[in-house]
């Protein structure tokens, strides 16, 4: 008679930040079976348990990692550091990185890494949320936008030269929006100059740290943003690379952290 093999069974990953939720489920071989993210516009309980019963089978899921932004109400097996978890996600898919940029809604941070992929250190930004998502987020219902996928698609448009938008204060932000709407800028070249000025923001707060020749992982949902990508790489002289799940790298890390854990 012949013995039934066990399936080994998955681990779910879950980050919920303060403007999107991102989900992972990895097999015991480490390999992304399942995956999904979404904004929450601050349903965060009912968003997430949507997204859980339209894509989790729970029955198949060992156990579950969190980020430490992930709200407390949903129960985790355990909670990592979302650097940590990004970290680990970047490393495990581009083990020869040099560098980290990671852009979220409320932080963004660079970290460098040595030849063998040892960190090093790094920068983040202050409590402010100027040059985040959200911020780009606020500006974008201020110029009547839905939201920010719709003011980058807007700014790849824009083959003029774009308004001078500061990025480092929302008050600031919204004179320089109302100036340039009167001195006669059109809406994509606004949106530009918006992408212009959060990719400026970044550049000087985060790269003042050395960052070893070689690819630099831009992770984050910001990462999505073609003209900030296309501005960051301008200002630094550095190219970057776009994260395939870049966007889902805190629950994804989270994931892949429980699973070493537990092997």
């Amino acid at each position: 008679m012949k013995r039934k093999v066990r399936k080994k069974k998955s681990i779910l990953g879950i980050d919920a930040g303060s403007v999107s939720i991102s989900l992972v489920v990895i097999d015991s071989r480490l390999q992304v079976i399942t995956d999904e993210y979404r904004f929450h516009y601050g349903e965060v309980r009912e968003t997430l348990t949507e997204m859980i019963a339209q894509h989790v089978n729970l029955k198949e899921i060992s156990a579950i990692a969190a980020t430490e932004s992930t709200p407390s109400f949903f129960t985790a097996t355990k909670r990592y550091n979302n650097e940590v978890a990004t970290i680990a996600a970047a490393k495990h898919d581009y083990p020869q990185l040099s560098g980290l940029l990671h852009v979220g809604a409320e932080k963004f941070s660079l970290a460098a890494f040595d030849e063998y992929g040892h960190y090093l250190t790094s920068r983040t930004n202050t409590a402010c949320a100027a040059g985040t998502g959200s911020f780009l987020d606020q500006q974008a219902g201020r110029l009547g936008l839905e939201h920010t996928e719709q003011l980058s698609e807007m700014a790849e448009t824009s083959t003029t030269q774009c308004p001078k938008i500061a990025s480092r204060c929302a008050v600031f932000a919204k004179t320089d929006l109302i100036h340039a709407q009167q001195e006669g800028y059109q809406l994509n070249e606004i949106s530009e100059g918006l992408c212009r000025g959060l990719a400026k923001n970044i550049v000087d707060t985060l790269f003042t740290i050395t960052v070893r020749p070689g690819d630099i992982i831009f992770s984050g949902g910001v990462s999505r943003n073609n003209s900030v990508v296309r501005h960051i790489e301008s200002l630094t002289g550095r190219q970057l690379q776009v994260a395939a799940r870049g966007h889902l790298f805190g629950a994804y890390g989270a994931a892949l952290c429980l699973t070493e854990e537990l092997e």
